[in-house]
């Protein structure tokens, strides 16, 4: 996760508090894209940015093979220029390419590149000057996700050429997505290189940032060797020690942390709480219970009393262990101490609610209750526990009041739960609901992912639908380019071979064998090995 530090060389109190707590809690990071939101549309042109979404899919769907350019010249798809230029008005609306490209971003899978790249090569030279930064980041944004790193690059120096305004936003932004496809030396040299960019010159804020993204994906040599190289720029604070002690500990290297742990006393730099959450966290991930014990006694005798981000890394261990009895001794501790408990401690002990040898849902629905009580709005990793409880238990209305208790909180489910919500309906034979729980998730822009699509192809081969199986398997394959199970593709195939639709049949079969999801048969064996 990043750190958002100021662009100073010191943190105010508050600041420095918000940010490590997200380092050694576990936060998720914002999304890269934090730029202000653009204008809000007007009901024509949602209704044109449907129609132009449409038409990148569409021609994605009808090119599966296209690739995307890496570098000069992009040459225009006149089929889909064509159909673009039918659907944009001249000028286009200034904020309207940037909401289609904002709409790609939220994708994770079967996101039409190509058409993406040709359509911002298509309006941007309509477009005003000051709609182009944001238009750009986005741009650029969208290929790092999806590790088309020489494009990006290659955008980022198109706006240096064009004296587009860089910030510093989309240049760390540009460092997390390298380190993310484990680049290291790519993010540390676009790090040194940012004053090119006109980002302004290499800062602490954004050297945390970096340290950070090394630490989430556990390259601690590569944190500890950027660190040591900026030591006499940037004086190391307890910001950037804590940083390289957290890497340390995220890549299981106790013996490491626990040397710059001490390293940073010899210096003259007290740890504060954060530092000794991330230590402790590190203890009891790697079973070092006593010593991670030992060091919270240590803690609290320097006159740092621990968190809630500290008891929240304890419960976690002992919840990751099934050690139920453990968690709520950790949850009283906390109270005890005045430590108030967050979402997160709230999440796990409904989770130990749920989990085996509890099974406990009246408890759980206990726990939700008393930390809306307490003003802790819950989110969906509240509810997936007693979602999958009910699941196991096959108790629908239990299922169903949920449901409506997550709608009343206003808190909206992730596809984990639609999954457990899709599965109980299938269970239950109810396929009406099967298909509204798949309506809501399209309507809510909930992507399915590879569990959705096995048990909607379930649903559909237990009453023999094989139009709708037919086409979900499709669309699993070619759009969103997962790979079915064998029982799922077996599934489905039996049952064309059931209802004689043979050409459907051989035309799923080949577009497997073209995804190199199964080997190609024999042309004259194809049947009958089937």
């Amino acid at each position: 996760m990043a750190l958002l530090l100021k662009p100073r060389r010191h943190l105010s109190n508050t600041c420095r508090s918000l940010l490590l707590r997200r380092l050694c809690d576990g936060s998720p990071a914002p999304p890269a894209p934090a730029d202000p939101a653009p204008p809000p549309l007007t009901r024509a042109e949602t209704k044109l940015l449907d129609a132009l979404h449409a038409a990148l899919l569409d021609h994605r769907r009808a090119n599966p093979a296209a690739e995307i350019p890496v570098s000069p010249p992009f040459d225009a798809i006149p089929p889909l220029s064509d159909a673009v230029s039918g659907l944009l008005p001249s000028p286009p609306p200034p904020h309207l390419p940037l909401h289609i490209i904002r709409r790609l971003l939220a994708l994770r899978r079967g996101v039409p590149l190509p058409e993406a790249v040709a359509f911002f090569r298509h309006v941007f030279p309509s477009l005003p000057g000051d709609s182009l930064p944001d238009l750009y980041a986005t741009m650029i944004y969208l290929l790092a996700k999806h590790h088309h790193f020489p494009l990006a690059r290659h955008l980022l120096d198109e706006m240096r050429e064009r004296a587009v305004p860089i910030s510093s936003q989309l240049i760390r932004a540009l460092i997390r997505r390298y380190v993310r496809a484990e680049m290291p030396s790519e993010a540390t040299d676009l790090f040194r290189r940012m004053d090119e960019y006109g980002a302004g010159a290499p800062d602490p804020a954004t050297l945390a940032s970096l340290l950070a993204a090394l630490s989430k994906k556990r390259l601690a040599s590569e944190a500890q060797a950027l660190f040591d190289s900026y030591r006499s720029v940037f004086p190391p604070d307890v910001v950037l020690y804590t940083a390289v002690v957290h890497a340390w500990c995220r890549a299981g290297r106790l013996d490491e942390a626990e040397r710059v742990f001490a390293e940073m006393q010899q210096s003259g730099i007290m740890p504060n709480v954060y530092t000794y959450t991330a230590v402790i966290d590190a203890m009891y991930r790697a079973g070092q219970v006593p010593r991670a014990q030992e060091l919270l006694c240590q803690m609290m005798d320097s006159g740092c009393p621990p968190s809630t981000a500290t008891f929240n890394a304890i419960m976690r261990a002992h919840v990751k262990a099934g050690r139920s009895e453990q968690v709520l001794q950790v949850h009283n501790q906390m109270r005890q101490l005045g430590c108030e408990p967050d979402i997160i401690t709230y999440n796990f002990l409904i989770e130990t609610h749920c989990g085996k040898g509890q099974g406990n849902l009246d408890a759980a629905l206990k726990v939700l209750a008393k930390m809306t009580a307490k003003g802790c709005v819950p989110d969906c990793h509240t509810f997936n526990p007693m979602f999958k409880l009910v699941l196991v238990l096959g108790n629908i209305d239990a299922a169903r009041k949920l449901y409506e208790k997550m709608r009343e909180l206003q808190c909206k489910p992730n596809v984990v739960t639609y999954n457990c919500l899709l599965r109980l309906f299938n269970q239950e034979k109810s396929m009406d609901m099967v298909i509204r729980m798949k309506k809501n998730m399209d309507v809510e822009g909930i992507e399915p992912n590879m569990h959705t699509y096995a048990i909607l192809i379930e649903a559909f081969c237990g009453r023999g639908n094989w139009r709708h199986a037919h086409t979900t398997l499709k669309e699993m394959i070619e759009e969103k380019s997962f790979k079915p199970s064998k029982q799922v593709r077996d599934m489905v195939l039996a049952l064309l071979r059931k209802a004689g639709q043979l050409k459907k049949h051989e035309e799923l079969v080949e577009l497997m064998a073209d995804q190199g999801f199964i080997s190609r048969p024999a042309s004259d064996a194809l049947w009958s090995t089937l």
